[in-house]
């Protein structure tokens, strides 16, 4: 559902839209997705349920909505002019935004997605592959530019990038904080794209 599109009843706020997000990802880190009901988001957004309504049909199409938002608007595309600084601003930028309310989110759903196909396949769209996606651009301009071995197998290092943060946020339980970021960057993602350089 377009959460744009004319509700119905009375006209809707739209200064209530993040908000709103803002309390179902609370929630869904809360609760996780199975226990997460519109009537939980309300009373977390000091909201009528019916607001909530006059914006998404189901909580899959809020948390899909509330999904796709966060990371257009916390995950950065800098274009430096350098691939190393670039890399280094988005995983900067990427780690603090999984470490927020947002990683709790995240890690609420996936242990969701093996049972919610329709879930698994949206977060896939709404999550993983817009940060996927703004890797590779990073790196295409890298190649253009020259910055980029010709034996980097840049596929590995797409995948690898957003893997090794989701990796040791939900896993390890160890810090996803700067130093592990530097460490990411100069001892795996570098040495990779430079080979054949």
């Amino acid at each position: 559902m377009d959460p744009n599109r004319p509700g119905r009843g009375r006209p809707r706020d739209a200064s209530r839209d993040a908000a709103l997000r803002q309390a179902a990802m609370e929630v869904l880190a809360e609760v996780g997705y199975r226990a997460l009901t519109m009537d939980a988001v309300a009373a977390q957004a000091r909201a009528g349920k019916a607001t909530i309504y006059r914006r998404w049909d189901s909580k899959l199409d809020l948390v899909i909505d509330t999904c796709t938002q966060l990371v257009q608007r916390n995950i950065p595309e800098p274009d430096s002019g350098s691939v190393e600084h670039d890399l280094r601003e988005f995983l900067s930028a990427f780690a603090s935004f999984l470490t927020g309310p947002v990683g709790k989110a995240a890690q609420a759903l996936v242990g969701e997605l093996p049972h919610e196909p329709e879930l698994a396949a949206a977060f896939r769209t709404s999550f993983l592959l817009p940060q996927r996606d703004v890797v590779r651009r990073l790196i295409d301009r890298g190649l253009r530019r020259g910055e980029i071995g010709p034996e980097a197998p840049v596929d590995t290092i797409v995948e690898l990038t957003g893997a090794a943060l989701l990796y040791r946020l939900m896993l390890t339980d160890e810090p996803l904080d700067a130093e592990f970021v530097e460490r990411l960057l100069t001892q795996a993602l570098l040495p990779l794209l430079h080979r054949g350089t």
